[in-house]
């Protein structure tokens, strides 16, 4: 009894994650009112009902495919600290990361709509606080073992300073300005204003 509940419960994230998928790249391409349920369902080769049954309703599940979004993200960013590469380089690689999410996201029909709807901006940052929290926490020890980070500040400092400069990355104007100006946000947030 057991190994068949196993394999109903693998068969039903199977399907929730191609249905998160599928939903994420008809999002991005098309924006979120004007993707439907049954274009959905039949991308990720489920029934509609499967998708009412796991989300709920199209908003719901534009909630979860943003939260799935950001947890994906997150996660490559918790790989490369992970990594064997130098300390500066694992910094450099999690800035394009950065940029280029951000990029994504705001250059997509999804990114727009979402910006638009204050509970999904709610949802992002709240979601995006609590992955920073844990990313951050882990970056800061990954950083002082390589001698990169200064062990003389405190983890609490360094991680109040981390998540309140983020908090410009999370303004809806932010998504507005130029590229130039995120790319110089992201430098002042990982470097500070010291010349290197």
């Amino acid at each position: 009894m057991e190994n068949k509940m196993n394999g109903y419960e693998k068969r039903t994230q199977r399907k929730k994650e191609s249905i998160l998928l599928a939903a994420t790249d008809l999002f991005l391409q098309r924006g979120i009112s004007d993707v439907s349920i049954v274009e959905i369902a039949a991308s990720a080769k489920v029934s509609q009902v499967s998708i009412y049954n796991y989300f709920g309703d199209k908003n719901n599940l534009a909630k979860q495919v943003f939260i799935h979004y950001i947890n994906r993200i997150v996660s490559e960013y918790d790989e490369l600290l992970d990594s064997n590469l130098p300390f500066s380089e694992k910094l450099e690689q999690i800035m394009l990361k950065k940029q280029s999410a951000i990029l994504s996201m705001t250059e997509s029909n999804f990114g727009e709509q979402a910006l638009k709807d204050q509970t999904l901006r709610d949802i992002y940052a709240e979601a995006s606080s609590i992955q920073a929290t844990s990313i951050y926490k882990k970056f800061i020890q990954v950083g002082k073992e390589a001698g990169a980070i200064d062990p003389t500040i405190s983890n609490e400092a360094i991680l109040d300073y981390l998540l309140s400069s983020a908090s410009i990355m999370r303004q809806s104007d932010y998504y507005q300005t130029s590229a130039k100006y995120k790319e110089d946000i992201l430098k002042l947030f990982l470097y500070g204003i010291i010349k290197k």
